[in-house]
């Protein structure tokens, strides 16, 4: 078996106090814990709690402030923008999204980044948010380094910058776009190795510019769908970089990563009982609509990702081995103990 059923609220409590003992604040480590298993239980296990141990890594060999004094340097009704004070990226976008959505209750839109923090997380963490309380969330991220090409090219020069989008529905998980502009997540790449499956053709390039399988021979990725993925890819990190005070990636060595959130309130552009109902009726034609042969039905983005939050809410996060032992090597160091069994 490559796996370990988890409990998710064990797994919790055990972040958590791995991020306490490598000296985060307790209301961040809360915070950190909250938002990584959030990312496990939807099955997003490669931006969740097997990244872990590369940022307390950081804290622990002084490359990250543990205790950073997060502050809001410029702001006005509808924007705001945070300096990070080099500590973990979470943090200084769970206070930039914060605050973007309660401008937005007032102001009908508000925009918020960050400067001078490490990598959030998944992007969709920070559009959920938003959308708990009933406005649209959008992410993204400008990431400490390229590793992207441009179409035809073979160097990389825009960052996999991640995008999101959450919008409420109502009763229910709201509808989560959430996504890399390269063909794929650095992550996934790794959650596929890790389980012994072959790197799709076209996500990978060598140094040539040409398409390889082999994830040693390459730290280049292709973008998604060609022109488009690379188009997002750099408008995506203009916004979360030069916007936010911050580098294009292709200007970046080891820099700090920059983040961007958006808040759209519905109410203010419409009634939010009429723009559910309207979602509503889409949503139900999406489910009947017709599907290929062996297809039971089509999803909603981020629909497959809340079916697994739901059901491992319950029955426990099935977590690769590997990713096991990666925390439990950081445990080690920190002196905490793991609570599975092998």
């Amino acid at each position: 078996m490559q796996e370990i059923v988890v409990d998710a609220t064990k797994l919790h409590d055990f972040a958590r106090t791995l991020c306490d003992k490598a000296g985060l604040r307790p209301e961040d480590a809360e915070q950190m814990a909250k938002l990584q298993v959030q990312t496990d239980l939807r099955g997003v296990h490669s931006h969740g709690t097997r990244a872990l141990p590369g940022y307390l890594s950081q804290v622990l060999e002084g490359k990250m402030n543990p205790q950073p004094e997060l502050r809001i340097i410029t702001e006005g009704p509808g924007f705001a923008v945070v300096d990070g004070d080099n500590g973990i990226g979470h943090l200084a976008s769970t206070l930039a999204m914060q605050t973007a959505i309660e401008k937005a209750k007032v102001t009908g839109v508000a925009a918020a980044g960050v400067r001078n923090a490490g990598h959030f997380g998944a992007a969709g963490c920070y559009s959920i948010m938003a959308a708990s309380e009933q406005l649209i969330g959008f992410s993204t991220t400008n990431t400490g380094h390229p590793s992207v090409a441009a179409p035809g090219g073979a160097e990389a020069v825009v960052a996999n910058n991640a995008m999101s989008y959450a919008l409420p529905i109502g009763d229910g998980h709201p509808i989560v776009l959430d996504m890399a502009c390269g063909a794929s997540a650095w992550g996934k790449i790794g959650t596929l190795r890790m389980y012994g499956k072959p790197i799709p053709k076209g996500w990978l390039l060598d140094d040539k510019g040409q398409p390889t399988d082999d994830p040693g021979n390459s730290r280049l990725l292709a973008p998604a769908a060609g022109p488009r993925g690379y188009g997002l890819a750099l408008i995506m990190g203009i916004l979360a970089g030069p916007l936010c005070g911050g580098l294009m990636a292709c200007n970046k060595a080891d820099d700090p990563s920059e983040h961007f959130f958006m808040a759209i309130n519905v109410s203010s552009f419409t009634d939010y009982d009429a723009y559910v109902a309207e979602l509503q009726h889409g949503i139900d034609k999406i489910h009947a609509s017709k599907t290929a042969e062996g297809v039971e039905q089509a999803f909603l983005p981020g629909e497959i990702e809340w079916n697994n939050y739901d059901k491992w809410r319950e029955s426990g996060i099935p977590i690769h081995r590997d990713h096991l032992q990666s925390l439990a090597g950081i445990a080690e160091k920190l002196d905490v103990a793991i609570f599975w069994e092998w």
